[in-house]
């Protein structure tokens, strides 16, 4: 009997093994059969000998540049780093700082710490300053558009913007292609007065090239780096991350298909949300899996995040109104409103927790791992899990002082994430083919024609290889087998997270579980310290669908009470990092 429950208890831990390991590596599938190139291990990385990254072009704003003084720089130094968007408002309210001013002070930054350097900015907005002092001249005339009115926002380059700017997925089959409008959520964004000042780099295709491609790698943007040290940045939202991180915007927007805001926001140090789907507008954004992807935003404090939520779905007057009558009231909302300590104790809070018998029959099984599983995969495996049930204790340390209600959960029993493998592999063809081909005018037909274009030059366009693009192609997506599979996943996932929520009684989910992505529920992390090598580490928040403000006001609760973020020192980084081919090939 009592080897039934050992055995029991192994099979339930390697089931939470495999998951673990899958959300650490960024949502990537198991690389096909057959000798294959290895995921990188160690990071910083060097970034290939080819000739694809797009330069930065610094020229429209070369004047502004020449006559932004280092004892300005100071001056701006001591109010604008770190600070929150109400800070940024009030020092314009007050005449401190001009919505111009601030998009000079970031593109400065991006000019010493960013080009091939940290890598996390993919195109600067020529026309940022423009808009700018546009902007500020309507704030002399007493006329706001709303709580971003001049502030600076970068965009993952998968939102297209129909301005001057390209929309490419970080892909070189992309690189001359500009919309032809905006996407939804970057009208909306304008509409409350924010300030495009570029777009973002980011893993290719949303992550979904090759199982050797490393996070925040793309053919134009080059290789995304971690502000705080030689770890793996994550993806695929790595530059949105990186870039809010190290101060080199005020907040940014990202794209979520499985982990892709969460994971590179919680070990970049920064609060991420992934949204509700439908919440924010996916029109004409670049997808992987179009039922599964989400935009979201990305800042350095809860309330940025807030702000930003709060603009992207105030959708603009010219825009159709959703559907589904629940989201569209949440679309209306202001979501600054639940950032109180009191809104966090009207909560319920469930806790998962892995208990000491789960870790001691991991422990033993390292000795004998099954086939399928490596002793250095069990060892990081277990280590995760002791970093979770660390994390855990923390929170309930927190949220016990803070007067919240919560219940521990045996971390055996939480929901994990259905097998995305499948989604993906067939997915990836039938959204971008349906996105190409509604578009006017397209860049490239279609996958085929991407894999075809790469082939001609795979060295500089897809130096790590493109073995996804290659195995979606090869499905006969869309068809039935793919349809049935994503309303499985979906109804499956939205079923079992319902029940979960009910019968645990709780309002917010704190687990090592990505199931909310093929629901479409809403998750979040936020900062809770770091790791003893240095690393920004987060804690992430699950919620029932549509509960943004649920997440929200347990999220500020935390990050209120524990004040876990801290900035990176970039000189100290970049000094690190000195020795390393950070320049072009063949460029100066």
């Amino acid at each position: 009997m009592m080897m039934k429950r050992v055995k029991s208890l192994l099979m339930i831990s390697l089931v939470a093994i495999a998951f673990i390991l899958a959300t650490r590596v960024h949502a990537i599938p198991p690389p096909p059969e057959g000798p294959v190139r290895n995921y990188p291990t160690e990071f910083p990385l060097s970034e290939p000998n080819y000739t694809s990254k797009r330069l930065r072009d610094f020229s429209p704003f070369e004047s502004a540049l020449a006559n932004f003084f280092p004892e300005r720089r100071r001056v701006l130094d001591g109010q604008l780093l770190e600070a929150s968007v109400p800070k940024m408002q009030e020092l314009m309210k007050r005449g401190g700082v001009t919505a111009e001013e601030l998009v000079v002070y970031y593109i400065d930054r991006i000019r010493r710490y960013d080009v091939n350097q940290l890598n996390s900015v993919m195109e600067l907005n020529p026309e940022a300053l423009t808009i700018a002092r546009k902007l500020d001249e309507e704030r002399k005339q007493g006329n706001l558009w709303g709580a971003m009115h001049g502030i600076p926002v970068l965009i993952k380059d998968n939102i297209t913007t129909g301005d001057k700017m390209h929309t490419t997925a970080g892909a070189a089959a992309l690189k001359d292609w500009r919309g032809d409008r905006d996407a939804q959520l970057v009208k909306n964004l304008r509409h409350s007065g924010a300030v495009i000042l570029g777009k973002a780099n980011l893993s290719e295709w949303a992550n979904y090239v090759d199982p050797a491609l490393p996070s925040g790698f793309s053919a134009l943007g080059g290789q995304t780096r971690h502000p705080y040290g030689p770890f793996d940045p994550l993806g695929s939202s790595s530059g949105s991350a990186v870039s809010v991180a190290a101060n080199l915007t005020a907040v940014s927007v990202g794209s979520e298909t499985q982990g892709s805001i969460l994971e590179p926001a919680a070990t970049n140090g920064v609060v991420g949300l992934k949204p509700t789907h439908g919440l924010v507008s996916g029109d004409h954004v670049i997808p992987l899996v179009d039922w599964m992807d989400v935009p979201g935003p990305m800042g350095r404090t809860v309330v940025d995040v807030a702000t930003v939520l709060t603009a992207l779905t105030n959708t603009d007057e010219g825009a159709e109104e959703n559907p589904d009558p629940a989201v569209a009231k949440l679309q209306g909302t202001d979501f600054t409103q639940f950032l109180t300590l009191e809104a966090a104790q009207k909560r319920r809070v469930g806790i998962a927790i892995y208990p000491d018998a789960a870790l001691a029959v991991l422990q033993q099984a390292i000795a004998k791992p099954p086939p399928d599983l490596s002793v250095e995969q069990m060892r990081k495996a277990l280590n995760k899990l002791k970093a979770q049930n660390q994390a855990a204790k923390q929170v309930i340390a927190t949220l016990t002082k803070q007067k919240i209600p919560f219940v521990e959960i045996d971390g055996r029993v939480v929901p994990p994430a259905p097998d995305w493998n499948e989604a993906f592999r067939f997915g990836f063809k039938a959204s971008l083919n349906a996105f190409l081909a509604a578009l006017p005018r397209p860049p490239i037909p279609d996958l085929i024609d991407v894999i075809s274009f790469n082939h001609a030059d795979p060295a500089n366009r897809v130096p790590y290889g493109q073995r996804y693009l290659e195995m979606s192609q090869r499905t006969d997506s869309p068809s039935e087998d793919y349809t049935k599979l994503r309303e499985t996943n979906q109804t499956t996932s939205r079923k079992i997270l319902d029940l979960f929520f009910t019968s645990a009684k709780i309002d917010v989910l704190i687990a090592p579980t990505q199931i909310y992505a093929a629901a479409g529920y809403p998750a979040m992390t936020v900062p809770i310290g770091v790791s003893a090598a240095g690393e920004p580490q987060g804690v992430a928040l699950i919620g029932k669908r549509l509960g943004e403000p649920d997440l929200l006001a347990v999220g500020y609760a935390i990050e209120q009470a524990t004040r876990a973020r801290k900035a990176p020192n970039l000189e100290v980084t970049l000094a690190m990092f000195k020795q390393l081919n950070h320049v072009v090939p063949g460029k100066p």
